[in-house]
């Protein structure tokens, strides 16, 4: 499972085709967006936390506000509405997904797919790989694989996983 699944970035760009531009828009995170923000995360991801470490609701708001502020975010909209979002932090030799969520509505439609080429773009820019961790347990791992990232390591809960833009 460390070698990403054959033809993933064709993949990635066939869902795309399928999504009409003019009805979607990427911002910057608001200070307004913050509930909303972290009500998706609880929504998408407390099922998997829980499983790994337990959930408190306290300590998980009080981590994801301060690690996360609503400004670093890139928000996708549809029609006005968010319906996704991505964290990138930018790290010494490569960038981060900190966070990519969907709603759960609104996933396996290409949503994730457009932030997550956000992401490439902007490292193939920057010329530095980009690096995402994600629980064994979601289902998002074989959506990280198809977008062409390969695990460098795991621990007992997650893999590290790595895009190249040389591999692109």
């Amino acid at each position: 499972m460390d070698s990403p699944a054959a033809g993933g970035k064709r993949r990635v760009t066939s869902i795309l085709n399928t999504i009409t531009p003019s009805k979607t828009l990427v911002r910057s995170g608001e200070a307004n967006d913050e509930t909303w923000l972290f009500n998706l995360f609880k929504t998408t991801m407390r099922d998997y936390i829980d499983a790994a470490w337990g959930w408190e609701e306290l300590l998980q708001k009080q981590g994801f506000i301060t690690s996360l502020p609503a400004k670093d975010f890139s928000v996708l909209e549809v029609e006005g509405t968010p319906l996704g979002c991505i964290h990138i932090s930018q790290k010494q030799d490569h960038l981060l997904v900190d966070m990519i969520l969907v709603e759960p509505d609104f996933q396996r439609q290409g949503y994730g797919a457009e932030l997550m080429l956000l992401a490439q773009n902007e490292a193939a820019q920057k010329k530095l790989p980009l690096h995402l961790s994600v629980l064994k347990t979601n289902p998002a791992v074989a959506f990280h694989v198809e977008c062409g990232f390969s695990i460098l390591e795991e621990d007992e809960h997650s893999y590290r996983m790595h895009w190249s833009p040389d591999r692109a």
